[in-house]
């Protein structure tokens, strides 16, 4: 039975609700009067940035937990002339914008920022610990003081304005140290259930490359394939040009404004390379929709059955060669940033867990370009090689893959359910324990 303390009063600030009596609801700027943000050097200056340089963090660094290291370095000339300024140990990091907006990091180095952190100074008046799962519980009310468009923003003044329930200082102490004590016990289950994913993950590509390359026959006779991506296959296989074995074709032309509640169907780059994208059955989830208008004369860019969507950007090295494999029999457009493959056949089920697996996708990523974004083009693409057993061995390797995925994918899926159940165990606790719902000592 969890403990309350005797008595409650309404702190007046509607996201904290009840505090205790002798707890006080007070703005930050109150109790950490030194609040600051950070500086980005010019990213074209490369005697700004060093591996063995000093710490810069990022927004991109913060993962709600203690901050040990930080992804880029910069070097003292950087710091120089762009009068840049380090924080303590113990401050408080908060992501002011971007995709991880609100995120939170406890320093435990020294480090310089990007401009999109605040920083909240280490303060006598209050433990720097609390402060922290303060604002672990606080996201949820800074997103609703967000500002901007598509990409939402909280400012400095923000940040100082909010306020937090402040218990005396023995009391946040244990408060924080009964939270580490819990919180940590919970994210040891969540990274046991995160590596059994990323286990699960690795046997899934090691099944698919097995199965797509080698065959279902143990024993069948092998021959040298002639290439390095690939090494040894059975001796009846072919390897074929992919570019013969279909048609390459361009996606439409249509910006993201474009898009509408209804209209005709289409599939972009984004929606291929969402996590929910398996690659190997149509992605109905993806769909978006255009002005029937924006299709016209795109016969070139419709996608049939059997038919493949290829993302012709990436993010990342791992992204380059992601599609979308139509199975159905309904035709869909190939969206902004695509390139379409139109097959042969109707029943292409094994290319497209060829497609999933890391040896083929080899052969793209040796050739891609790009710093930030890759750029997977029409040239590239027809560069390449694809295996083909006969049909029916195809249709056998497909239902085998099938089968074995589905059933790692629904490990997988109970563990992520689990991991969200955690998280929002983790949640709870911090709010129940920060806001005085519950009483820990």
């Amino acid at each position: 039975m969890m403990k309350k303390y005797d008595a409650y009063k309404d702190s007046g600030v509607k996201w904290i609700g009840e505090i205790p009596n002798h707890w006080e609801a007070i703005k930050i700027s109150r109790v950490h009067p030194i609040i600051g943000s950070g500086t980005t050097p010019l990213s074209s200056r490369e005697d700004y940035y060093s591996e063995k340089g000093l710490n810069w963090l990022q927004t991109g660094d913060l993962n709600n937990g203690l901050i040990t290291e930080t992804s880029k370095k910069i070097t003292p000339k950087a710091v120089d002339e762009c009068k840049m300024k380090f924080y303590p140990i113990h401050s408080v990091v908060i992501a002011m914008y971007g995709a991880t907006i609100g995120k939170v990091g406890l320093l435990d180095i020294e480090t310089a920022t990007n401009q999109a952190c605040c920083i909240i100074v280490p303060s006598k008046r209050i433990c720097p610990k609390y402060t922290f799962y303060s604002f672990i519980i606080a996201k949820e009310e800074l997103l609703l003081s967000s500002f901007g468009g598509g990409q939402p923003n909280i400012s400095q003044d923000i940040i100082r304005k909010l306020k937090v329930p402040v218990p005396p200082l023995s009391e946040q102490q244990s408060i924080a140290s009964y939270l580490d004590v819990k919180t940590e016990k919970i994210d040891k289950m969540i990274a046991k259930a995160e590596k059994k994913i990323e286990y699960l993950g690795e046997l899934k590509q090691s099944l698919i490359t097995r199965a797509v390359t080698r065959g279902l026959n143990p024993n069948a006779p092998l021959k040298d394939s002639g290439m390095k991506w690939i090494g040894e296959i059975p001796e009846h296989w072919k390897i074929m040009p992919f570019k013969y074995y279909g048609k390459l074709c361009k996606g439409l032309t249509f910006s993201k404004a474009d898009l509408t509640a209804t209209g005709v169907p289409v599939m972009s780059y984004g929606q291929i390379h969402s996590k929910e994208n398996k690659s190997v059955r149509f992605f109905e989830e993806g769909i978006r929709f255009i002005p029937r208008e924006l299709a016209k004369n795109g016969d070139s860019a419709l996608v049939k059955q059997g038919d493949f969507i290829f993302a012709d950007t990436s993010e990342d090295l791992e992204g380059c060669g992601n599609c979308v494999y139509n199975d159905t029999t309904n035709p869909i457009y190939a969206g902004y940033h695509t390139i379409i493959y139109k097959t042969r056949e109707r029943d292409c089920k094994y290319l497209a867990y060829l497609f999933r697996s890391n040896v083929w996708r080899s052969q793209i990523r040796c050739r891609v370009s790009g710093i930030k974004v890759y750029s997977i083009t029409q040239g590239i693409m027809s560069q390449v090689n694809i295996l083909l057993p006969p049909m029916s061995e195809q249709k056998e390797i497909s239902t085998y893959l099938d089968t074995k995925c589905s059933k790692i994918d629904h490990i997988i899926a109970t563990q992520k359910k689990k991991i969200a159940y955690l998280q929002e165990l983790k949640q709870s606790l911090i709010t129940n324990v920060v806001t005085g719902k519950i009483k820990v000592s």
